[in-house]
């Protein structure tokens, strides 16, 4: 009898789950068709043949829906099911409406673009899972640890005092922002910048979260302060955001929380940005429907559009360099905006896979398909030693990966070092 009630309870979750996916599915169009009336500078367009993409479509809404309904755990315990789980709503969903809508791409085979994207998210939801990986395990000391993450704190806030001088700019941070941000690009270098995102990323979050998980409140002003210091000098207010946002997902995991729970925080954004467009908030609209749900899947679809005709860029903006050339000599992301918004001062950030596309094609996709499968597969492995932890240790890197590329993400967003530190975690520290 109790088996049967639970069955019956089962379904009922995950008829609501579908519902919930339509609902988002929905809103998101109706959210996409009045972006034309509101906001025409971010390109957004409705094309003829929107019944014929749909169709085209239809399956990979279908695969998106059961992969998250059916293949996800019931409870989201950990920081790859969850990763894959927002893939599945900010990333896949929105980008198969924006192609429906727009027809971007449209005579360049977008539809293989798209089927790529979606046959990577429900392999890597597969690979979470149904398959358990463990990986060789190095076991150090906490103190070992602990001095190994001092020492490198010591070298990376010396390192930016050395090049910047003591942070002055404190205050005026947070008066004007963009001159203290404008500033800091002019006179950091690039391992500067390496450290402040690797401290305010990684560092700073993980002391905060190990403050809390030791119960040591009386300490926890320390990130603070040390967070304080970077934003005197970069003024990155995601910083503060990352800060927060870490141990507060680690509390979650740590505890484990329902996919269901999730799903209604998702649709009910989707239905808040839609409630504040019909009221005229055209902030809190332009802030959740635009800018977290359809501009970036739009922009990885120009990405596509443009370097599915001109040559690509083969890393030759980065580790590929000194082999090949920038034929546009420019930085992509600037060149992007000059093209497609007539913006060159705007850099157009795209998602890991429009970039891979960028530089390799749709076999680039599959490149860096398997080096993130093979990230998420170190991450699973290690975050059994303490999930609270490690997820403060990957939070900011695995979020950075929404809305940039893979190998920027490991080294400069610093989920490279998050991956490492968590590697080397003690089981007991």
């Amino acid at each position: 009898m109790i088996h049967k009630i639970y069955n019956m309870m089962d379904k009922d979750s995950k008829i609501l789950s579908i519902i919930l996916y339509l609902f988002i599915i929905a809103a998101l169009t109706f959210g996409y068709i009045h972006s034309i009336e509101y906001y025409k500078s971010f390109n957004f367009i409705i094309n003829q043949g929107i019944l014929k993409r749909s169709l085209i479509m239809l399956p990979l809404f279908v695969v998106i829906i059961y992969t998250a309904v059916f293949l996800l755990p019931h409870r989201i315990e950990e920081l790859t099911s969850l990763y894959w789980l927002l893939f599945l709503i900010l990333s896949t969903t929105p980008l198969l409406i924006v192609y429906i809508m727009s027809g971007l791409g449209d005579s360049k085979n977008s539809p293989v673009f798209i089927y790529t994207i979606v046959a990577v998210g429900l392999i890597g939801v597969l690979l979470t899972s149904k398959f358990d990986f463990k990986i060789p395990e190095i076991n150090i000391s906490p103190k070992t640890f602990w001095i190994g993450l001092i020492a490198f704190m010591v070298v990376g806030y010396g390192y930016i005092i050395y090049k910047l001088g003591m942070p002055t700019k404190i205050i005026q941070a947070f008066k004007d922002v963009y001159s203290v941000r404008l500033d800091y690009r002019d006179h950091a270098g690039r391992f500067v910048d390496y450290f402040v995102q690797w401290l305010g990323n990684i560092i700073n979050p993980f002391i905060l979260a190990f403050l809390i998980y030791k119960r040591k409140y009386k300490l926890v002003f320390i990130p603070f302060v040390l967070q304080l210091v970077l934003y005197g000098y970069a003024a990155y207010k995601s910083q503060f955001a990352v800060l927060l946002l870490a141990p507060f997902f680690g509390m979650i995991l740590r505890y484990g929380i329902k996919r269901s729970f999730i799903e209604k925080i998702m649709a009910l954004a989707a239905a808040l940005g839609i409630a504040a467009l019909y009221l005229k908030k055209l902030s809190i609209y332009l802030l959740i429907i635009i800018r977290v749900f359809l501009w970036p899947s739009l922009i990885a679809l120009e990405y596509f559009d443009f370097f599915s005709m001109y040559p690509k860029m083969k890393l030759a903006q980065g580790i590929l360099g000194h082999f090949f050339k920038n034929i546009y000599n420019m930085d992509p992301n600037f060149y992007m905006a000059t093209v497609y918004y007539g913006r060159p001062d705007m850099r157009l950030n795209v998602t890991w896979y429009g970039d891979a596309y960028m530089n390799f094609g749709i076999i680039g996709i599959i490149i860096f398909a398997i080096l993130l499968y093979f990230i998420m597969i170190i991450i699973r492995s290690v975050e059994r030693k303490n999930i609270f932890l490690v997820s403060t240790l990957l939070f900011g890197g695995i979020m950075a990966l929404f809305n940039g590329p893979i190998l920027t993400t490991l080294l400069t967003n610093g989920l490279g070092l998050g991956v490492l530190l968590a590697y080397l975690l003690p089981k007991e520290i």
